[in-house]
């Protein structure tokens, strides 16, 4: 049972900020609690502080506390809110699905920056799949910036590609799911030949659990963050194997990686026949990013 009061927004903000400020650093704790207040109220900033003596309603108190408490028990804000940016689009998650990062969405804007310019033929359907979708971020995306691509989107878990449909038609976005493990499907026909194959797959050895943030190893799903064989390259075999089978020539594979393995991938990529492969590092300066195109023979 709830018991309300009455509380102010300016005090329910403050309150919230520093009950977190323990878990969080002074400035991260003020932006989740701005978070907060703006999905509580439905107001900006700048219009919650010009009413900022105005009272949270029942409803809304029920919802803060609701929040604060998970904040407190450790859970990520995106999964308290149900929600997150990714492109400037807001995407649904949940505890079934990654939560889209900033690094990611660079991925995308490489896609974006290389075919911009590409003129569209009406009589061929480009075709891209996102291997390891999640909440369908990158596949949903990509097919808002190219409302003429044929896109698909491949993942193992029911739960994620549950969310990533909902994201899909939240977003207007007509997607191809597909349900499947990319260790089993990597030489498979039953799939088409793709122009463009993106990818950001699991890699991060079990070992390294311990150096990770508690928030997200309690509560980010294991299968999209851990390669459980402690092979970090074990995804981006998998999807080269497929490439074989279902990249077109002159098709383009992207890859987002862990830093410390970047130049592996890229060296994979070489051993595997593809050409003009590049290496390119985040807003952070680490290398994160990794692309080639496919030569030899056409599918």
């Amino acid at each position: 049972m709830f018991y309300f009061w009455n509380v102010r927004i300016k005090e329910a903000y403050h309150q919230l900020q520093q009950s977190i400020q323990p878990l969080y650093e002074n400035r991260e704790a003020s932006n989740i609690a701005d978070l907060i207040m703006e999905d509580i109220t439905g107001w900006d900033r700048s219009r919650r502080i010009i009413h900022h003596d105005a009272l949270l309603s029942e409803p809304q108190l029920e919802r803060y506390s609701h929040c604060k408490e998970e904040l407190l028990h450790g859970r990520p804000t995106q999964y308290v809110l149900g929600h997150t940016w990714f492109c400037d689009m807001r995407f649904q998650v949940d505890e079934h699905v990654l939560i889209p990062r900033p690094e990611t969405e660079e991925l995308v804007m490489e896609v974006k920056k290389m075919y911009a310019d590409i003129p569209t033929d009406g009589d061929y359907r480009f075709k891209v799949i996102d291997i390891g979708t999640g909440s369908g971020c990158i596949a949903i995306a990509l097919k808002k910036y190219f409302p003429d691509w044929d896109v698909w989107a491949l993942d193992k878990s029911n739960g994620a590609l549950a969310i990533a449909k909902t994201n899909a038609v939240l977003l207007n976005t007509d997607i191809h799911f597909i349900e499947s493990d990319i260790l089993k499907e990597a030489k498979s026909d039953h799939l088409p030949a793709f122009d463009i194959i993106i990818s950001n797959p699991p890699y991060i050895p079990v070992e390294d659990q311990s150096e990770m943030d508690d928030r997200v190893l309690d509560h980010e799903p294991h299968a999209a963050l851990f390669v459980t064989d402690n092979d970090p390259l074990q995804f981006y075999k998998a999807i080269i194997a497929f490439s074989d089978h279902h990249l077109l020539r002159g098709g383009m594979l992207f890859f987002e990686t862990h830093e410390l393995y970047a130049q592996d991938v890229a060296a994979l990529l070489e051993e595997n026949g593809f050409e003009n492969i590049s290496v390119k590092k985040d807003f952070q300066e680490k290398e994160r990013m990794v692309f080639g195109r496919r030569t030899g023979a056409s599918l």
